[in-house]
């Protein structure tokens, strides 16, 4: 398991919560998400932030910024008072309930298969990858997006426990992946 930096920020302040939007930990489906593949350019034209991608959920904006092997997020939630939604999710991150980001993106280049020792498919390493949106979503696929577990000094296995034993796991890893290969063979754009 990597070791990853605390990012140091006051993280129940809506108005600048800064987290880890992705690094290169490997996620719940089995991924890899090269930092350097991150293209932000038409992100930064149109920096959104939804709850759990949907679309008809903004509900905020985010600055982004690639450091070390991190890519970093500093969300803006839209203004107390825009919505009973809005004011919803500002209250459940400053209750640091909320606590966890996902990434919305396209496939730029390739997609490299990541293989265990019977050379099955057991995930995907995405090098080239252009973000599409970010998400504040209540169980993420990286486990390391998160942030107000880490200034809490809390260990990621007390804030994200085993939902799933290892047989009901591997069905689920198993149709995971048969739906994202499919995604990817249809142009969709992943969630992480």
């Amino acid at each position: 398991m990597m070791i990853r930096k605390v990012v140091p920020a006051l993280n129940n302040d809506p108005d600048a919560w800064k987290m880890v939007a992705s690094d290169e930990t490997v996620d719940r489906y089995g991924d890899v998400i090269r930092v350097d593949g991150w293209e932000l350019k038409n992100y930064e034209a149109n920096p959104i932030v939804l709850f759990g991608h949907s679309s008809f959920s903004p509900i905020g904006t985010a600055s982004m910024q690639i450091k070390g092997k991190q890519l970093l997020s500093t969300i803006k939630l839209a203004d107390e008072g825009t919505s009973p939604e809005t004011d919803f999710y500002r209250s459940l991150i400053k209750q640091r309930i909320l606590r966890a980001s996902s990434v919305g993106f396209m496939p730029t280049k390739g997609v490299v298969p990541i293989l265990d020792k019977d050379k099955r498919v057991t995930g995907f390493e995405y090098v080239g990858q252009e973000l599409l949106e970010l998400s504040v979503v209540s169980v993420p696929a990286n486990p390391a997006a998160v942030s107000l577990a880490k200034s809490m000094n809390l260990q990621p296995e007390r804030v994200l426990p085993r939902a799933f034993d290892e047989g009901a796991s591997a069905f689920l890893n198993r149709r995971t992946l048969e739906l994202h290969l499919h995604r990817l063979r249809a142009g969709a754009p992943a969630h992480r």
